[in-house]
């Protein structure tokens, strides 16, 4: 009967710790388990065209440069802002080209020029210089857009 004795003693020991085995504390390094609490990581992308982009493409037309207000004599103005529909090359014209008259024209990138229509004319912005507007005011100035040479054009 003694080896009967042990058996009952060390059997029920022996399931214990086997049982128990598992149940030691772990150290938690946060890198698994629920992280429910913990906001997602989000990438902050500039450009969402740029996500699929190839390496060597370029991040937009010429033609985006121009975006903002540009001044002419006596407050005339060219304000060029991307198109509302968000499409590329399409942009939001606003221009004072004379002291009577202030338009909302649509116009698209073709080159390096934007087209528009103003009055039934077909119209092309490109860069220039102030010597090209042909104003006094603009004289010497290298960002420019010229509408009209020697007639209509805008400076920073």
């Amino acid at each position: 009967m003694g080896c009967r004795k042990i058996a009952y003693v060390v059997l029920p020991a022996m399931l214990a710790a086997g049982l128990t085995g598992g149940c030691a504390k772990s150290v938690d390094n946060g890198t698994t388990g629920n992280n429910a609490a913990q906001q997602p990581a989000v990438e902050a992308i500039e450009e969402p065209d740029a996500v699929n982009g190839a390496a060597g493409e370029t991040a937009g037309l010429p033609t985006d440069d121009w975006v903002g207000r540009w001044t002419g004599p006596e407050g005339l103005f060219l304000d060029i802002q991307p198109a509302p529909d968000g499409k590329p090359g399409h942009y939001a014209i606003t221009n004072k080209d004379n002291l009577d008259r202030q338009g909302d024209y649509g116009g698209v990138a073709e080159g390096a020029t934007i087209r528009f229509v103003r009055d039934g004319r077909d119209m092309v912005i490109r860069p220039g210089i102030g010597d090209e507007t042909g104003f006094k005011y603009l004289a010497g100035k290298k960002d420019c857009l010229i509408l009209v040479p020697g007639q209509e054009g805008y400076c920073r």
